[in-house]
């Protein structure tokens, strides 16, 4: 027996299904078949009694997968204390962003690196798809981003904490025409100028304006650029209610956030994110706390 096989047998057990089970693990049915079928001529038992009506576990079948939960409990548990060993005295936090959470993040690092200045940080800012494309590939230790409870759930070996339920907003200066407005209507930005970050998505809010190019004068990642024309110019950026809240550009009134009258539409579910295999370390949940918060007190 070997661990995917114990994986496989579990999950089966659990989901009281040969497809549901494999399409958790993101596997063929017939691969999950066969698997269990060559663990079932390995020990000579049959583990599983199926039926049109999804499978059950026979009373050896009970047995094994029971003993397969114990032992991949203990694996996960091996793994977690090595990492912990390891990284017990760690000194360097990599933290994958969404744009919107970059400015709280950088107010935290600042307060944080003065109390803690035996540790370093590494901060990469990207689209939140690209996030979740590449957080299991590289060696984060968490990551912020908005998404939806389906898109996680999709993704393997990832554990997630829910932040924040928030909306969609536009930024302005004292030039633009929307300034005094409490709110705006997606029909009246239709012909707005824009500025943009390269790594937001705004996908529904875009959709429905249809912005050509020559609305979008600047596209960057570079955020006091984009602040600035939006400070100077008529402008507007497409942000999260929460991203530069505290501000001195938004409290001095250089800068003001509107909701968009449709927020109802378009509500975001923002997430911390980490590996099941990695969890989180003492430094880096220390770390999660001064930013939540700080985060707290701009919501």
């Amino acid at each position: 027996m070997n661990f995917e096989q114990m994986e496989h047998i579990v999950n089966v057990a659990n989901e009281m299904s040969i497809s549901k089970a494999a399409e958790k693990l993101f596997i063929s049915s017939s691969g999950m078949s066969q698997s269990i079928t060559q663990l079932e001529n390995e020990l000579g038992i049959k583990i599983f009694n199926r039926s049109n009506q999804g499978v059950t576990p026979t009373f050896e079948g009970k047995i094994v997968i029971s003993k397969a939960m114990t032992l991949l409990n203990t694996i996960k548990e091996l793994n977690k204390e090595i990492f912990e060993l390891k990284n017990s005295n760690q000194t360097h936090l990599k933290i994958l962003t969404a744009p919107s959470f970059t400015f709280i993040l950088q107010e935290t690092m600042v307060k944080f690196i003065s109390e803690n200045n035996d540790i370093t940080y590494e901060l990469i800012e990207q689209n939140p798809t690209e996030i979740i494309q590449n957080f299991n590939k590289e060696n984060y230790d968490i990551a912020l981003i908005p998404a939806s409870l389906e898109e996680l759930k999709r993704e393997k070996n990832i554990l997630f904490e829910h932040i924040h339920t928030g909306h969609i907003c536009i930024a302005v200066g004292k030039n633009s025409p929307f300034y005094h407005h409490d709110y705006v209507t997606l029909c009246a930005l239709k012909d707005s100028k824009l500025v943009m970050y390269n790594s937001s998505d705004y996908k529904k809010v875009l959709k429905l304006t249809k912005p050509n190019l020559n609305q979008v004068l600047v596209r960057s990642n570079s955020n006091s650029l984009l602040y600035k024309l939006v400070t100077e110019s008529q402008a507007i950026l497409y942000l999260h209610d929460f991203s530069i809240k505290k501000s001195s550009m938004v409290m001095n009134g250089d800068i003001k956030i509107i909701p968009l009258k449709e927020e109802k539409h378009f509500p975001v579910d923002f997430w911390l994110i980490y590996l099941e295999t990695k969890n989180l370390t003492k430094v880096t949940r220390e770390f999660m706390n001064a930013f939540l918060y700080n985060f707290k007190k701009c919501i």
